[in-house]
């Protein structure tokens, strides 16, 4: 009878002892939050980088456009011929 009374009480206690977070949970749970927060802002980051890395690629790709143009222009103005 006491080995029940032991057990129930241990199960409880057990119980009871899992369903409070402590300190260290908080901490845990504090740390796990700042972690996918960094991760959002690192992934807004990276977004917003690839962005203006495609930005810089359509401008220099517009760019030499502009001067294939230009180069084809002032051959065919000095052959007055299709180049």
């Amino acid at each position: 009878m006491k080995r029940i009374l032991a057990l129930a009480f241990t199960t409880i206690f057990a119980v009871t002892a899992c369903e409070q977070d402590g300190p260290a949970e908080r901490l845990g749970e504090d740390i796990d939050e700042a972690a996918s927060s960094l991760q959002g802002s690192a992934s807004d980051a990276a977004g917003r980088l690839q962005d203006a890395a495609s930005d810089v690629g359509n401008s220099i790709e517009d760019a030499a456009t502009d001067a294939g143009n230009a180069i084809e222009d002032a051959c065919e103005d000095a052959t007055d011929s299709d180049c």
